[in-house]
């Protein structure tokens, strides 16, 4: 998964007007704060995550999304073409459409309805379950976000009408209630925002259609610049870590992502000495390796979300890759 260098300016920025020091987030980064600044510089999820979970350390801000989301600074280039649009309804459509720019680290869609439209925001799966409260945080910096929009725009008028998230309950959720001005939904389906029709058409203050178009116009170019810089075989790790939900997509689903046949997928890894085969098993026991680190899920549950079917399969399968057993790898890992 690659991270636009704006992801990582942002936490940066955010520390650093906390009074934290950042040169410790940089060099757990393996980077420097020019190419942080560089906009045509783009990160391994790593990365990011590296200086993600050094600022939630650093802050002990147990509401660090909610808190960073609030920020005006998050918006960057995508936000500010965003703000230039016509309405909210607008704003929040063309944000959906050039969020990738950021990276493909999540999902984000702006799903129409006659009276109650909404905005789903889906991370990574492979982030989800190897490190969930980060994930936690980059949702609630979302919604934080776009509740702060809603909020400009309308005077402190309008609310989201609903909002739904996938994890528990917090055990204080005093903050969210009063972020969002009601109470979330959780242990839900989905990370949604729900909002009323009537409310998204609210013009956004900065409307501006030269603006937006010079802004799409250079979102446009970057996009295409990206997806060049991206070796094959890192936009096919992406794709099965993105789409994995109890099981990995096969290579026929990855090349229909990628545009291309399964034939020709497969003949242009070769060239990069790799097969498709190669690199689902490097994922899936990469994936493994991270979640065995954390003590949240059983390793029978482990096996089960990696699509195995039985416990077995799974143990003999990863000795085989690692040299040692699931339950060996996490003994000597995290005792």
């Amino acid at each position: 998964m690659f991270v636009h260098s704006s992801r990582i300016k942002k936490q940066i920025e955010y520390i650093k007007s906390k009074g934290i020091n950042p040169e410790p987030a940089y060099r757990l980064a393996k980077t420097t704060h020019e190419e942080v600044l560089n906009p045509e510089k783009t990160f391994s999820f790593e990365q990011f995550h590296s200086v993600m979970k050094f600022a939630i350390e650093q802050t002990g801000d147990d509401f660090y999304g909610l808190h960073m989301g609030q920020e005006p600074h998050i918006a960057g280039t995508v936000g500010m073409m965003a703000a230039s649009c016509k309405n909210l309804k607008e704003a929040f459509i063309q944000g959906c459409k050039f969020f990738k720019i950021q990276g493909d680290f999540a999902e984000i869609s702006f799903v129409d309805d006659i009276d109650f439209p909404k905005i789903e925001y889906k991370i990574s799966n492979a982030w989800k379950l190897k490190f969930p409260e980060t994930a936690r945080h980059e949702v609630d910096a979302m919604f934080a976000f776009l509740a702060g929009i809603m909020k400009i725009n309308s005077n402190n008028t309008v609310k989201p009408y609903r909002i739904n998230f996938t994890r528990r309950a917090p055990g204080d959720n005093s903050v969210y209630e009063e972020l969002f001005d009601s109470t979330p939904f959780y242990e839900r389906e989905s990370d949604e925002m729900i909002f009323r029709q009537q409310d998204l058409l609210i013009p956004m203050k900065a409307f501006n259609p030269e603006t937006f178009q010079l802004l799409k116009s250079h979102i446009e170019s970057q996009l295409k610049r990206f997806n060049n810089q991206v070796s094959l075989i890192d936009k096919v790790k992406s794709i099965l870590l993105s789409s994995m939900q109890y099981n990995f997509p096969d290579m026929e689903m990855v090349a229909t992502k990628l545009k291309t046949s399964p034939r020709t997928l497969q003949r242009q890894l070769s060239k990069e000495n790799s097969s498709f085969k190669d690199i689902l098993k490097e994922t899936r026991f990469d994936l493994a390796r991270q979640m065995l680190k954390q003590n949240n899920l059983t390793v029978s549950e482990i096996s089960y979300t990696l699509g195995y079917s039985d416990l077995g399969n799974f143990s003999r399968s990863f000795k085989k890759f690692t040299g040692v057993s699931p339950q060996e790898f996490r003994n000597k890992c995290c005792f």
